[in-house]
């Protein structure tokens, strides 16, 4: 276990493990497991999913008054600041963290729950929501993004100051809500969780524009800056059901396989999706200099395409973009990468198997799959 990584009063009270010690103890699954792990089993479920709509209908009453309540719980008591939180509202899209608290909460106590949920794991997903939140604001102004769910980005309205402020009043508001909770697993749990994502982020930024940079560190990073937050929400859904600490690890694991095959994903998405269908500014990474897994495939297979990448990392999005798909194989980069990603499915998939039976694991089991389909 990494010595600092968890305060020891939380290790004590809670006997949890770190994020990111969970991340480091996957081990093959972190450092180049794709050189390791057999191709899926095509007949794995991982590929064969539902309409989102129809995988969180088992937890829809739950996330209908999580979005009911969050509007009550950012209200400002500063009239300038209502406009902002209102249009920061706009950014709650699929919103597969909060289904995924909920979903683990059922999961975690088996398929005679009766579907009914604690308020306190309501609690924990509104808290878990709102870090995420927070964590778009703050990901726009890194990206100098312009574009957010089809809607301008904060930064791009009212300037990076008003950004990274309002940013740190969602976080705030999250951790004032954590802390109300009788049982304080979630604030001590999620402070960790926000110190490993900004060491994810820094770390990435220093290592802009870094050719030598790896895959092993590439991992490392999307498990700290995008998988602890899906780890986390999924361990203290299942915690604060009342889960056995066996299945609280299974969830941990389940989510952060799942969150780093959906960063991939992601990272995909950046260079060859669609802006007016994935609904945000893409071509960022390129612009912003951030080695992806697509580049570092191409760097591998090519050594000598590494100068040439240089001059296309840090240009004008659309014009990275458009360089980048007419001299480079970015088909064989992104079908590499997406072979990860489903390795990464496959692997949430099974961490599922120390669960009980029932709709709720089944629909994570769903939600693993989607992420590989997703195109938004």
């Amino acid at each position: 276990m990494v010595a600092d990584a968890v305060p020891s009063n939380l290790a004590s009270a809670n006997s949890f493990p770190s994020i990111l010690d969970l991340a480091t103890r996957c081990g093959a699954c972190i450092y180049g497991v794709h050189h390791l792990m057999p191709a899926p089993d095509p007949r794995n479920p991982v590929t064969e999913t539902l309409p989102l709509h129809d995988l969180i209908a088992l937890v829809r009453p739950q996330l209908d008054r999580l979005n009911r309540e969050l509007v009550l719980d950012l209200a400002p008591q500063q009239r300038d600041l209502v406009p902002l939180v209102e249009h920061v509202s706009g950014y709650r899209g699929k919103q597969l963290r909060p289904v995924m608290v909920f979903l683990a909460a059922m999961a975690a106590r088996g398929s005679n729950h009766g579907g009914q949920l604690s308020d306190d794991v309501v609690q924990v997903a509104k808290v878990v929501e709102l870090l995420h939140t927070a964590t778009l604001v703050h990901d726009d102004v890194l990206d100098g993004a312009g574009m957010r769910r089809r809607i301008a980005t904060v930064n791009h309205v009212q300037g990076v100051e008003v950004a990274v402020l309002l940013g740190d009043y969602i976080y705030a508001k999250a951790f004032h809500m954590a802390v109300q909770l009788p049982d304080p697993a979630c604030a001590r749990w999620l402070a960790e969780t926000v110190r490993v994502i900004c060491q994810g982020e820094i770390t990435q930024i220093l290592h802009r524009f870094d050719l030598a940079f790896t895959e092993d560190r590439y991992f490392q990073v999307i498990a700290e800056k995008t998988a602890s937050l899906y780890a986390a929400g999924c361990r203290l859904g299942g915690h604060y059901a009342g889960g056995t600490e066996s299945r609280l690890r299974a969830l941990e694991e389940y989510g952060l396989e799942l969150g780093i095959a959906f960063q991939i994903v992601d990272d995909c998405l950046d260079l060859e999706g669609d802006e007016r269908v994935v609904g945000k500014s893409l071509g960022t990474d390129l612009s912003k200099g951030k080695i992806t897994l697509p580049l570092l495939y191409m760097l591998q297979r090519d050594p000598a395409c590494g100068e040439r990448l240089q001059q296309v990392l840090g240009l004008p999005e659309q014009e990275a973009l458009r360089r980048l798909r007419a001299e480079f194989p970015l088909e064989h980069a992104v079908a590499y990468s997406m072979e990860e990603a489903q390795r990464r499915v496959a692997k949430a998939q099974a961490s599922l198997s120390a669960l009980p039976s029932g709709p709720a694991r089944a629909a994570l089991s769903q939600i693993a799959g989607f992420v590989l389909s997703r195109r938004l």
